[in-house]
């Protein structure tokens, strides 16, 4: 685990809450190099936070931000800029696949998740966490007597299957408001209220566009490309968002009686996956690698196969 943050700097290796500029972030930053004789990793949240804290070594100083992938991304390029040494900044690569951004690998201080996100990768690498999270949440439900309306429960394979072609819908209309810079606000949209005649790409495209007050002549050409984008992406973990998967993963459950939120299984994940999930991240060499060339200790997980 990481060393303590300094006072009044961070609370739990998470910056305090108020709306911080990359400035003042990177004012943190620096303070913290010139100050400790560790190196620090920057994450873009508690999240990230919480699920690499107990990976890194006393070598390796964990912080996040709270201004999200902007904030890190600006503070990153203020520190290359300016020259900061000890420093490395992880953001999520979010949609910059489809979009054709490249920006984050243009940056040597920063690592960047090959699929949307930290979590995402974690998933893509050990699947079989998710799965027993699944399985985790439907132990009891599983023992009840099956009567007449009720569904039985299929495995957790099939429950997470189902889940990333939900989400995976979502993603659509995403890469589309990227793609396009519509503005559209998905925090309107809910997996949760939605009925499953609704789990498809138009009905979704078309929900977030009312819910975002789009303009009315703009919903057909939204739902076109977005149903252009879901066959681009199907089966790829690279489109789909972690908050996204899990909130999708909580509908689906719900139609077999089983009510979860995404926050408590995401919760139930930071303690399912293993070490060697961690060491199969493809950032994961290139920071060890960086720690060693400055003659310190990176994360404690070994480069073994998963499942060893």
């Amino acid at each position: 685990m990481g060393s303590r943050d300094p006072v009044g700097a961070t609370r739990g290796g998470v910056l305090l809450r108020e709306a911080l500029t990359a400035n003042t972030l990177f004012a943190t930053v620096a303070m913290y190099i010139k100050e400790s004789q560790s190196l620090l990793l920057v994450v873009e949240g508690p999240d990230d936070y919480d699920a690499l804290k107990d990976h890194c070594s006393s070598d390796l100083h964990l912080m996040a931000g709270t201004g999200g992938r902007a904030q890190v991304l600006s503070t990153a390029e203020l520190a290359n800029s300016r020259g900061l040494k000890g420093v490395r900044f992880l953001v999520d690569r979010d949609y910059d696949g489809f979009t054709g951004d490249s920006g984050v690998d243009d940056l040597e201080n920063v690592f960047a998740s090959e699929h949307h996100d930290l979590f995402m990768d974690l998933i893509v690498a050990e699947p079989d966490a998710l799965y027993r999270v699944i399985y985790a949440h439907t132990r009891s439900a599983r023992r009840r007597p099956i009567s007449q309306g009720t569904r039985s429960i299929p495995n957790a394979e099939i429950i997470g299957d189902d889940a990333r072609a939900l989400a995976t819908k979502l993603a659509a209309v995403r890469i589309v408001n990227s793609r396009n810079s519509l503005g559209l606000d998905f925090s309107r949209f809910s997996f949760g209220g939605l009925k499953v005649r609704d789990f498809d790409v138009e009905a979704m495209a078309r929900i977030v566009c009312v819910r975002s007050a789009a303009p009315l002549e703009t919903h057909d050409g939204v739902v076109k490309e977005a149903r252009a984008a879901e066959k681009e992406i199907r089966g790829l973990g690279s489109a789909v968002g972690d908050h996204d998967l899990f909130s999708a993963i909580g509908r689906v459950l719900k139609r077999y009686e089983v009510n979860v939120s995404p926050e408590t299984l995401l919760s139930s994940f930071l303690v399912a996956f293993s070490c060697a999930a961690v060491a199969a991240l493809s950032w994961f060499s290139d920071l060890q690698n960086w720690c060693e060339q400055n003659l310190r200790a990176g994360m404690t997980c070994a480069a073994i196969p998963i499942g060893s």
